[in-house]
């Protein structure tokens, strides 16, 4: 059986065949039946032969039932191999039909099948990037080969049952089932047709384009469970913001006529941006209280959906290489749209310090790639959805607007899509578009410099100060210093360091006024080389903190100087703006990653701030970091005083929140994750023996939490969210047993519930425990994508790692089979999730990584690009614990670099 579909596949067969019209009809009608695994999945696809050669449509199938061509059968036991029906089309006009027995899925891959623990209802919904529409219906599974699609599904009638393309007709063929058909879909790819059906509860409304006022009905459709939850009015107010941005900003009309969005469980993705059936994973439908940080995530991944109407759909990339053409823009001009059409105006912090460290990561891996990307298969394709193709390249995008210009841009975007509307489209396609709207910049050269080329490049500002002459000078610094040196060089990471890119940014200087840092002083710069000086900041009096990019117009990583570091570490909270607390703090945590700034000296600074940072996107940012920098690069020795140092100061600053506040929720979070890393692997608290009074006021903080009853915290919302936390803590640690956790399960019959008490069980700190895991997640093939994720949560908790070491071994013996048995998604999930970071004994786990992929240099190229970059993270750690101990400087260029 050959799944993994390959660009010369594709290519050859894109030359050869053109696809005029798919019918499907998918008959639904047992779904729900858990008993019942197979669907029937009837398809008639007409299209037209180049010249009369060998071929192939792709379904994945328990089984093919009949097939023909042209009226002629086809005999499945000699045309079907698993994944494939080979057939030898004639010259010109042909029509070919598969009967299939397709799978319901339990991985999130194809029609996925999901009960409600809360009600017992059913639903299913459909997921296809890159190549999964062939699990549910045959086709031609390439994104170049677009067609028109029609749908037809059976169901029971008690269903609501959704497509693409609005109803055309229902109909009871059968006492409790209904028939849908669906109007034929626009010209679209085979990865964005979609179906649901289930027990869905729905809202309407109808959006007006606000020049032609020309109707688009809008839908919004979650679980019948969640229903109560479902904040249509946020969801609808954000939707239209974002229509009518872009009818501003594309000129051309929303072209896929309604437009429903629906929130589905247990799903792989944030969102898929299937033209007129956006789907979302329901976890955006929020049951429990969550931070402005949350919202504004959830309106960027509408607004980012959104964006691929235009950038995606309508224009769809030729092949997986240019998969760029439209993530980078979605997640680019979603960006643009949260800031400047909707509530959250400081968007773009958010995007400064997580967005683009997600870039940053990536970047650095061995196995960073291009912007524009060699992808040879589609399992490779699979892969490639990675913080290079979305974050790097709306982060170039963002500094490729300031290159040409906004206006130019928009009128080079038009240009492509009425150039290639409803058809596909490559790198070349749009820089030709762009060079038309932009004759005054040089954009092909643009383009090789930044989205042919990997790595990062680190700026920083070598700066030298001389005492203030006698021209009446002052200076910020002792005896009133000026800079009297200053160069500014550029270094790009590993693999090609020698890489010279051409930068814009600006330099912003910041001194004390009073409490706060106050810029006082920029500089624009334009600079092509290794390093050159900046003459205009010649005599400036030294600043408390110079900061480059400033306004975060480039996609480089930051090094501060010396000066400008220390000033950070001790007073980043006094940057009045958020987008400077950004884009400093972000500055650390490359210098903390790349072993150049101590984690004692991070873990301080991050302390102090707690209890000031205002911004939730910043905080959720830094919380994220300070956990990383804990589990991966703290010195183990010293981890738990660390630990207990920042449990410490998270309580401080939570009893000192204002009540209800966001920053009151966050801090809470943030002690129940720091109370989880309090042990070393035998349920024993880190600290004096389990007498740290940090560690026992956070035991009692949790605890109490479960009672429901906190005094001390008022305004602090106990639900369900905040239970399960304290909760999974505690059993990580051994202070909560089966029973309790059964009784929290059975006060929360949802799907939530049932992932959170997976996640608590496995956490317990017990080796008959792990074991039972461990069987679970390698051995039943029957959990869910999301159940397989929550059981690794609680097998690889924090403080009970070291009842994980007798896995390492195995883990590698299982590599190879997990692959070739497991769908990509699962595979991904377990090589990912169980891989042995926590190892008391990285060494040794990275010698093993090593002699795996010694051995397997076959193996398939994305089990390895997984193996790689795992193996790079474990590797940063070691080098990065050892630096601790040879940093003896803020600023030194000492440690692990690059």
């Amino acid at each position: 059986m050959t799944t993994n579909l390959t660009r010369d596949e594709a290519r050859h067969r894109s030359d050869l065949l053109t696809v005029s019209r798919y019918a499907t009809i998918l008959d639904l009608s047992s779904c729900a039946d858990p008993e019942q695994r197979e669907f029937d999945s009837v398809t008639t696809v007409e299209f037209t032969a180049a010249r009369s050669e060998p071929t192939f449509i792709d379904i994945i199938a328990a089984g093919i039932v009949e097939a023909s061509l042209n009226g002629a059968p086809l005999d499945p036991a000699e045309v079907f191999d698993g994944a494939r029906v080979r057939f030898v089309p004639r010259a010109g006009e042909n029509t070919l039909r598969i009967h299939a027995r397709a799978l319901y899925s339990r991985t999130g891959e194809g029609l996925h099948r999901f009960f409600d623990p809360a009600d017992d209802s059913v639903h299913l919904y459909t997921q296809y990037e890159p190549t999964d529409a062939r699990r549910v219906f045959a086709n031609f599974d390439q994104p170049d080969l677009k067609a028109r699609f029609a749908f037809t599904v059976l169901a029971p009638d008690d269903l609501v049952v959704r497509s693409n393309a609005v109803l055309a007709e229902r109909s009871t063929p059968d006492a409790g089932i209904a028939c849908h058909e669906f109007a034929d879909t626009e010209v679209l790819s085979s990865y964005i047709t979609c179906v649901i059906a289930g027990n869905y509860a729905e809202a309407r409304t109808t959006y007006r384009h606000p020049v032609t006022g020309e109707p688009i009905e809008l839908g919004l459709l979650t679980r019948a469970s969640l229903a109560e939850h479902m904040d249509a009015e946020e969801i609808f107010r954000v939707t239209a913001q974002g229509l009518d941005f872009f009818h501003a900003a594309f000129d051309l009309p929303y072209p896929w006529g309604k437009y429903d969005q629906v929130f589905v469980p247990e799903y792989n993705l944030g969102a898929m941006e299937n033209p007129g059936l956006v789907t979302f994973t329901d976890s955006l439908i929020f049951r429990d209280k969550v931070t402005r940080s949350m919202r504004e995530s959830r309106a960027n991944v509408i607004l980012h959906e959104m964006a691929h109407m235009w950038f995606g759909d309508l224009v769809t990339m030729r092949w997986w290489d240019d998969l760029w053409l439209k993530e980078s823009f979605a997640d680019y001009m979603a960006g643009l749209a949260l800031a400047e059409a909707t509530e959250y105006t400081d968007g773009w912090v958010t995007f400064a310090l997580r967005r683009k460290d997600w870039a940053y990561r990536q970047d650095q891996y061995p196995t960073t790639h291009p912007i524009v990307a060699d992808i040879p298969d589609v399992e490779a394709a699979k892969l490639n959805f990675d913080g290079i193709t979305y974050a790097k390249g709306a982060s170039v995008l963002k500094q490729l607007v300031t290159f040409v210009g906004r206006a130019a841009f928009l009128d080079g975007s038009r240009r492509y899509f009425r150039a290639h509307a409803f058809g596909t489209a490559t790198l070349q396609d749009f820089l030709g578009a762009l060079a038309e709207a932009a004759p005054h910049r040089d954009v092909h050269h643009w383009a090789d410099a930044w989205l042919g080329t990997v790595g990062v490049s680190e700026i920083e500002l070598a700066v030298e100060t001389a005492e203030a002459g006698t021209g009446g000078e002052t200076g910020d610094g002792p005896g009133g210093e000026v800079l009297s040196d200053i160069r500014i060089r550029q270094r790009n990471t590993e693999p090609e360091p020698e890489v010279v890119r051409p930068h814009r940014l600006a330099i912003a200087a910041f001194d004390r006024v009073g409490p706060v840092l106050e810029r006082s002083k920029t500089w624009t710069l334009d600079f092509a080389v290794p390093d050159c000086d900046v003459p205009e900041m010649l005599g400036t009096p030294l600043p408390a903190l110079l900061l480059p990019n400033d306004g975060d117009l480039d996609y480089c990583k930051v090094r501060l100087d010396a000066r400008s570091t220390a000033t950070a570490l001790s007073s980043v909270s006094r940057l009045a703006d958020p987008l400077h607390r950004a884009l400093v703090w972000s500055a650390l945590g490359n210098a903390l990653r790349d072993g150049l700034l101590p984690v004692e000296d991070y873990l301080a600074a991050y302390c102090r701030a707690l209890s000031k940072e205002t911004h939730p996107g910043i905080a959720a940012g830094l919380r994220t970091t300070m956990l990383t920098a804990l589990d991966r690069w703290a010195d183990p020795s010293g981890r738990p005083a660390a630990v207990a140092g920042a449990l410490g100061a998270a309580l401080d600053s939570l009893v000192a929140a204002e009540p209800g506040s966001d920053a009151q929720l966050d801090l809470a979070s943030t002690v129940l994750s720091l109370l989880a890393r309090t042990a070393g692997g035998t349920g024993e608290p880190a600290g004096a023996s389990g007498t740290d009074p940090a560690v026992v006021a956070a035991r009692e903080f949790a605890s109490t939490l479960l009672t429901g009853r906190l005094e001390e915290f008022p305004g602090l919302e106990i639900d369900h969210a905040l239970r399960w936390k304290a909760l999974i803590a505690l059993a990580a640690l051994g202070w909560a047993d089966v029973a309790e956790i059964a009784q929290e399960a059975a006060a929360d019959r949802t799907g939530s519930g049932a992932l959170h008490a997976a996640t608590a069980q496995a956490a317990r700190p017990l080796p008959i425990v792990k074991m039972r895991a461990w069987e679970s997640l390698t051995g039943d093939a029957e959990l869910s994508n999301d159940m397989i994720s929550a059981v690794i949560a609680g097998f690889t908790a924090p403080s009970a790692l070291p009842l994980t070491e007798p896995f390492v071994g195995p883990y590698f013996e299982l590599l190879d089979t997990v692959w070739s048995t497991r769908s990509i998604e699962i595979a991904r999930r377990l090589v990912v999730g169980l891989y042995p970071h926590g190892s008391q004994r990285p060494a040794d786990v990275l010698e093993r990584t090593d002699a795996w992929l010694m051995r397997n240099p076959e193996a398939p190229g994305a089990l390895r690009r997984l193996l790689l970059e795992l193996r790079d993270d474990l590797a940063r750690s070691i080098r990065v614990r050892a630096a601790q101990s040879r940093t003896t400087s803020l600023g030194t260029s000492q440690g692990a670099h690059g």
